[in-house]
């Protein structure tokens, strides 16, 4: 019995060896291979290096670079970044090409390790490769990326190609949540070619941004000089819907309104803000703002008494309640020349000619009856004839 057994394992053993050998033959295991498993880090490195990049090789070879940064992700936290080891990375990143989630784990696992600004930046780089077919892989590691970027503000290292890199990324990546930070970066102009970078990147993402746009504008934490360049850059942006731009301008005009009769205090970026926001309205004849253009108005007539706008830029207020034509637009207008009739009434004969003709024009143009006794007044006051001429006309146009 027991030289049967003997006998079985001898056979067992043959035929193992030989199947093994068998395999190993099959495989044609290349001498880069066996250089590479039984040599040290600098041989390792220079295996990578000297492998092509598209003639065939067996499938241990072919896996060498993955090899190689599945051998630093296991030893560096066994033996830290021993001489070698960063060189090694540096070399299989650019030859590792991403085609699963495991793969661009291994990546991040190197961008993490490494202080190193190359290493990052590599990594960066096979990630931008990736995002045009396959997004899913990259965007787990959005949020660390901002983490990063985040950082190297903080750190004053906003400069190194890594950090400019990966907000390049975010761009590419165009998704929403990176809107926040990068609108920071625009705004905070840390860096030249930062600062370029981080524009380019926030017009991808402002197309799908609509919900944080209107919050920058709602926001009374938000400073005016904030709101005034996001709406320069959502009006530049061509990717971004005339519905959005014209909904964004209503409510940057809203966010300038005040609630008191002085107004002597708005800034000069506030009033630079109101003028383009009235700019977009009245190109985009954007009728749901009729009302807040309308509560504006009396606030742009004291800006214009005060001499925080000009008369050009008032007359161009007026042209676009006329241009909105709604009731409210009517109205707004009305209660105006109500009050130059009764200042008219009562003061000595001094009116600004091309404002009163301008509010006469317009209500004649809407043509609303309502404005008939306003009208007729005028024709009845010591005001200038070119004043009197254009209510007569206005008059003669009005829809009964």
């Amino acid at each position: 019995m027991r030289g049967n057994h003997i006998k079985y394992s001898f056979f067992l053993v043959v035929f193992v060896c030989i199947f093994s050998q068998t395999t190993f033959a099959q495989q044609k295991v290349s001498d880069d291979y066996i250089k590479f498993v039984t040599g040290s880090l600098a041989d390792k490195t220079a295996v990578i290096l000297s492998l092509p990049l598209e003639d065939e090789m067996d499938s241990f070879t072919a896996a060498l670079p993955e090899t190689a940064l599945h051998f630093v992700a296991d030893n560096m936290p066994v033996v830290g970044n021993v001489p070698g080891m960063k060189e090694l990375a540096a070399a299989a990143i650019p030859m590792l090409s991403i085609q699963s989630p495991e793969h661009a784990d291994l990546l991040w696992d190197m961008f993490e390790f490494f202080g190193d600004d190359i290493i990052k930046t590599s990594v960066l780089s096979s990630f931008f490769e990736i995002v045009p077919s396959n997004k899913q892989f990259v965007l787990p590691y959005l949020g660390n990326l901002h983490t990063f970027v985040a950082e190297c503000i903080a750190s004053s290292s906003y400069s190194a190609p890594a950090c400019i890199q990966a907000v390049k990324l975010m761009g590419v990546i165009g998704d929403l949540s990176s809107f926040d930070l990068l609108f920071r970066i625009v705004y905070g102009k840390y860096d030249a070619t930062l600062t370029e970078e981080a524009t380019v990147a926030l017009n991808s993402v402002l197309p799908v941004s609509q919900i944080n746009l209107a919050k920058v504008m709602e926001s009374e934490s938000v400073s005016m000089a904030e709101k005034k360049l996001l709406f320069s850059i959502v009006q530049k942006n061509q990717e971004i819907s005339p519905f959005l731009k014209a909904d964004l301008a209503e409510k940057a005009l809203s966010a300038t309104i005040i609630n008191t009769e002085d107004v002597s205090g708005i800034s000069a970026v506030a009033v630079d803000l109101q003028l383009a926001a009235i700019g977009e309205i009245e190109s985009s004849s954007w009728t749901r703002a009729s009302a807040t253009v309308a509560k504006f108005f009396p606030q742009a007539q004291k800006e214009f008494e005060c001499g925080l706008i000009s008369e050009p830029e008032f007359i161009g207020i007026i042209a676009c309640l006329e241009k909105l034509a709604t009731t409210q637009s009517v109205a707004a207008l009305l209660d105006y020349l109500s009050a130059l009739n009764s200042l008219m009434a009562t003061a000595d004969g001094v009116c600004n000619i091309p404002t009163t003709v301008a509010v006469i024009n317009a209500l004649g143009a809407l043509g609303d009856k309502t404005a008939f006794d306003n009208l007729l007044y005028v024709t009845y006051l010591p005001y200038p004839e070119p004043v009197v001429a254009a209510a007569r006309n206005a008059l003669a146009g009005l829809k009964w």
